[in-house]
């Protein structure tokens, strides 16, 4: 069951969420791509096991959640 409440929110913030295509559309820039080579090996395997240890804490609460 849906909240009304959210429902009269989601409706006043609808006109404010403008999707700008077309030719007026502005580019996206990305960063320029860079090889791990140049970081320190320490440096992103910390990034790693961040990453892993917070998708598997993820499973684990939402794995407790739905069940």
């Amino acid at each position: 069951m849906v909240n009304p409440f959210l429902i009269r929110v989601m409706n006043r913030l609808s006109p404010l969420i403008v999707r700008r295509v077309g030719r007026f559309a502005p580019a996206l820039t990305y960063p320029v791509a860079f090889s791990f080579e140049a970081i320190p090996a320490a440096q992103w395997l910390q990034d790693v096991k961040l990453f892993a240890t917070g998708w598997i804490a993820g499973l684990v609460v939402f794995g407790t959640f739905f069940s």
